[in-house]
């Protein structure tokens, strides 16, 4: 079976996230049972969302979502960090208080 543009573009955007952030890939994008989510590194476990249309002005963050991968993180003492690209730019979504720590401010 061959793999959609979609599966091919999430792959790229996982792989290049598990190498920026020095973690690995987490099989079937972490629909096992065991390691969830896209990317674990250390400290971070990251959730990868694709948009196919690169001229794409908006990206709809879901509240279950957010919700799951939090889950997921706090389970096994990590951040969660939601990754996107928009607009030719990459961004992450912290919860604040993971920001905050992270920045170093109280």
């Amino acid at each position: 079976m061959s793999r959609t543009d979609v599966q091919k573009k999430s792959d790229a955007q996982e792989k290049r996230t598990a190498e920026k952030y020095n973690g690995s890939r987490n099989i079937m994008s972490g629909a096992g049972w065991k390691r969830k989510n896209d990317v674990t590194t250390e400290r971070f476990l990251i959730e990868n969302k694709t948009k196919m249309d690169i001229n794409a002005k908006s990206y709809s963050v879901k509240a279950l979502d957010l919700r799951d991968l939090t889950k997921n993180a706090i389970a096994s003492s990590r951040i969660p960090v939601l990754q996107f690209d928009l607009g030719g730019h990459n961004y992450v979504v912290l919860l604040e208080d993971d920001f905050l720590e992270i920045a170093g401010i109280e």
